[in-house]
């Protein structure tokens, strides 16, 4: 677990991402409008989901920057997600490049080619998609669990190679938070959940 700091790759990724969308929706928009009939209201109805993904990068950038300084969790996924991811990338990639090389709807194309970046952002990890803050975790899609939120925690070594720590908590019977952690992160969590008031289950 890093030290607090500035989330300053999540930052940079979700500026691009909101810039990059937000032209995406007046490029659909556009070519809806050139294109009419059923392949236009299809641009337009895509320029509406462009719309939504700069908003979201709009409020992780609001929630990253007020809950600042956080420290960066290390969390990874099972390997299965990992493929699911890649496979939508690829698709995704694919067919952007067909319609921007082909020209034939270059705006639809520039869209599917960032949606592939951003799941590759976010489903691959290559911006980290969990911080630990004084008052409770956010993670990197702006989504806040405070310790208040919080009775108890749970960390549970897991097989593999290299090493993983499954990592749950809740509150009662409701778990509300879980991830997959390095478990180098392990030990400095606990320290700090402690801290928090959260008590370790037993095993």
């Amino acid at each position: 677990m890093k030290a607090a700091s500035f989330p300053t790759s999540a930052v940079a990724f979700h500026t691009l991402a909101l810039l990059y969308f937000g032209a995406c929706v007046a490029g659909l928009v556009r070519e809806s409008q050139a294109l009419g009939g059923r392949r236009g209201m299809i641009d337009l109805g895509v320029a509406v989901a462009a719309g939504g993904l700069a908003l979201l990068s709009a409020w992780a950038l609001v929630a990253l920057a007020r809950a600042r300084p956080l420290s960066a969790v290390r969390s990874h996924s099972e390997v299965g997600t990992y493929v699911q991811v890649l496979a939508a990338m690829v698709g995704l990639a694919l067919l952007g490049l067909h319609l921007v090389s082909a020209q034939e709807r270059p705006a639809l194309g520039a869209f599917c080619l960032g949606v592939a970046g951003w799941l590759g952002g976010v489903g691959l990890h290559w911006v980290p998609s969990l911080f630990l803050g004084s008052e409770g975790f956010i993670d990197s899609l702006g989504r806040r669990t405070r310790f208040s939120e919080l009775e108890w925690f749970t960390l549970q070594k897991h097989g593999g190679e290299p090493p993983r720590v499954l990592f749950q908590a809740g509150r009662g019977k409701l778990l509300r938070l879980e991830a997959r952690l390095a478990a180098a992160d392990a030990e400095g969590l606990r320290v700090r959940l402690q801290q928090a008031g959260l008590s370790p289950l037993p095993k």
